[in-house]
């Protein structure tokens, strides 16, 4: 069985700002590690398929960072001219592989910008889900929740169909949208539910017959895509076909629609979606100091406690009598925020967008 990785990497970032830019958005950054989000993504995969199976989407806009990574990873890139969502571009990974014959071979969808800790056990669940995604499934991989996270979705899990290497392989009821904190904390005491991870395996043949039915406009799109890959003539009819894209989920746009088998396989693999800077502060927790800061860069911290300095810049960053901020130092812009509101960033770039205060964002 041959597995090919298609990783989503056309995110803009904005919860990581302004280490994260939208010429610069947080999957081409190294703030886990020595090397990019992407980099490590695609190093996760490598051991279970070859490196011209793994496929990166990505914008056009990033075409430079992107080649970079081609380069050094030999993986395929395929580049959407604007983003729309998860729909159209999993639909153009799915058309890119049919045309290169592989059809009923499974294709694991990956973003870009998570962090795992057991890789090994990531790699044997992709294995098992390709197994199960080449009978017709569509699987979605399910994080066991440890705490009540309004800013995931949910997955509401029904029988178990099937017990593979010790995992119990359960249907999947329904997808909740992100919960308030009331339904969050009734989610996770019922033992219900699972966190949606954004991951799913399944072939080529099976994702483009659900695009067909649940999403017609794209499908149709995708067909025009499909018959210019590789023509001198493929950029334009992707601009033409993605003007004309809604910008959708695969989530809503297929998976809570579809009346074909849905399974999910649920793991604790030490996830994370590294969605602000308040998770990526938890990742990094055995970093910290005795009074629980962070410093990455240049910083002294006195009398202060539970911090985080990402300072990029030349200039030292000096903190006195703090609690539980979050301080961002670049050469153009500094954060200062409350470690628990830092998922609210993205609110702030949407009001400097209405500023025009474009050149720093």
């Amino acid at each position: 069985m041959e597995i090919y990785p298609v990783i989503m990497a056309g995110g803009s970032g904005t919860r990581f700002w302004p280490a994260s830019r939208y010429n610069l958005p947080k999957q081409f950054l190294d703030i886990i590690g020595s090397k990019t989000m992407i980099e490590q993504t695609v190093e996760r995969v490598s051991p279970v398929c070859r490196e011209e199976n793994v496929i990166i989407v990505g914008n056009e806009a990033h075409h430079v960072l992107l080649k970079k990574i081609s380069e050094k990873t030999g993986c395929v890139i395929l580049e959407e001219p604007f983003g729309r969502n998860t729909a159209p571009c999993i639909g153009l990974a799915a058309v890119y592989l049919r045309k290169k014959g592989v059809v009923y071979e499974p294709m694991a969808v990956l973003p870009a910008d998570h962090f795992i800790t057991d890789e090994k056990r990531f790699r044997n669940i992709l294995s098992i889900g390709g197994g199960l995604a080449r009978k017709g499934s569509i699987v979605t991989i399910g994080i066991v929740p440890t705490r009540p996270e309004t800013g995931y979705g949910y997955l509401l899990k029904g029988a178990v169909k099937d017990t593979m290497e010790g995992i119990e392989i359960y249907k999947i009821e329904r997808f909740a949208e992100k919960p308030d904190k009331e339904d969050a904390l009734r989610y996770v005491k019922s033992g219900d539910y699972f966190w949606n991870s954004g991951m799913f395996i399944f072939t080529p043949e099976t994702i483009l017959k659900e695009i067909q039915l649940h999403l017609p406009g794209v499908h149709e799109g995708l067909l025009e895509i499909e018959k210019c890959l590789g023509e001198k003539n493929e950029r334009d009819v992707l601009r033409s076909a993605y003007q004309k894209f809604p910008s959708v989920s695969i989530d809503y746009g297929v998976m809570e629609k579809t009346d074909r088998p849905m399974i999910a396989l649920p793991v604790d693999f030490g996830w994370s979606d590294v969605g602000s800077w308040e998770s990526l502060y938890g990742l990094r927790k055995k970093e910290l100091d005795g009074n629980k800061n962070l410093i990455h860069g240049k910083g002294i911290l006195f009398d202060t406690g539970s911090c985080f300095v990402f300072n990029q810049a030349e200039q030292m960053v000096v903190g006195v009598g703090l609690e539980d901020l979050v301080i961002v130092n670049t050469d153009d812009a500094i954060l200062v925020a409350d470690m628990k509101k830092s998922q609210d960033i993205k609110k702030i770039i949407e009001e400097m967008e209405k500023r025009g205060l474009n050149s720093i964002l």
